[in-house]
């Protein structure tokens, strides 16, 4: 029998945060009516990426229910504002079942020297896409943003989901996200914390 996943990883945190990227993808969508047109299509089509991921995931982690409420939404044309709505209920409804462990992240709380290893990274890996870069390039269908502001604007838990999920690594360890959860929930702090240095 194989042995449980660490802490912090394996289906259920795949399946949560993507369950959590996807909430923050719809709200952007629905309440930034000056998105530009790029930016919302990008949207639109990272959302169409996720519905298709997530209900495998979903059964993946055991709630094959529900994997069936998301099954409909891949068909299903997301311009309509009220579809948004309905489909934001639904990802409301399952993340109630599926929480993110932030202990996983941050307990226990990140050390200075976590800090510290956090700026680095950000300054060795990240900066160079995503200081100073606000809400991105319009013309850009998913843009670099500055993850400073990111993470003083999107929910706790939504930011960590995107560091979760957001950060790929190479070929070589075959684009998994090569931080740690220590390192990932440092820099999650960080990023709230500190200002960005320029």
């Amino acid at each position: 029998m194989a042995g449980a996943a660490p802490r912090g990883q394996g289906p259920s945190l795949r399946a949560t945060a993507e369950l959590l990227l996807l909430r923050g993808d719809l709200r952007r969508l629905d309440s930034t009516p000056a998105l530009p047109p790029a930016n919302r299509e990008g949207l639109r089509q990272r959302i169409a990426s996720e519905l298709g991921l997530l209900p495998w995931l979903l059964r993946q982690d055991g709630d094959p229910a529900g994997a069936g409420r998301l099954r409909p939404w891949q068909h299903r044309p997301l311009s309509d504002p009220a579809a948004l709505k309905a489909l934001a209920a639904t990802v409301d409804a399952l993340l109630a079942r599926h929480k993110l462990d932030r202990a996983a992240f941050l307990d226990p709380p990140p050390t200075v020297a976590d800090l510290q290893q956090a700026r680095a990274i950000y300054a060795t890996y990240c900066a160079a896409c995503h200081q100073g870069m606000g809400n991105g390039q319009p013309g850009a269908m998913l843009p670099a943003r500055d993850l400073f502001l990111m993470a003083r604007r999107e929910p706790a838990d939504e930011f960590l989901a995107r560091m979760v999920q957001g950060v790929k690594g190479t070929a070589a360890i075959r684009f998994a996200n090569p931080l740690t959860a220590r390192q990932i929930g440092a820099m999650a702090i960080m990023f709230r914390r500190a200002p960005p240095s320029r």
